[in-house]
């Protein structure tokens, strides 16, 4: 119930917002993680927004954070957000959440359609914020090297 709330508000707020764009300042808003704690993202709190839109691309993120040491999303104020809107609720509850609760760090899920993000097809959509204003928004294809994020 408290899920719906929060994701009935942050559908509120930025249905009536355009996709962020490079200087936009975001504002605060709720998000689930895969345990259903409710986190508050912020540009104060994360300075690289990862948002995944396709099952392939968030295997590919998932593989590499596999790879990453302990605290590797805090450590670089990254936040990985996932949007798992499409997703049937029972895939979702029988298989995909057992799952993702198995991963070794925070997994923020959208579970109503993307209003806020940009997107470019499947690819994993990459925001970077600087004095919390969006400085890059970049997308990373299927094909590409995550580890390119960081170099």
């Amino acid at each position: 119930m408290l899920k719906t709330f929060l994701i009935l508000i942050f559908v509120s707020i930025v249905s009536f917002a355009d996709f962020l764009k490079i200087g936009d300042t975001l504002t605060p808003f709720n998000l689930p993680d895969q345990f259903d704690k409710v986190h508050t993202i912020s540009s104060d709190k994360y300075e690289i927004f990862l948002v995944s839109f396709a099952k392939e691309t968030s295997g590919k993120v998932n593989e590499f954070l596999k790879q990453q040491e302990d605290g590797f999303l805090d450590k670089n104020k990254i936040v990985y957000i996932s949007d798992i809107h499409t997703m049937p609720s029972f895939v979702t509850s029988l298989f995909a959440l057992p799952k993702m609760r198995k991963y070794k760090y925070t997994l923020m899920l959208m579970y109503e359609e993307n209003k806020i993000f940009p997107q470019q097809g499947e690819a994993l959509t990459v925001i970077r914020f600087k004095d919390n204003k969006i400085n890059s928004i970049e997308f990373i294809q299927e094909d590409e090297s995550i580890d390119s994020i960081f170099n």
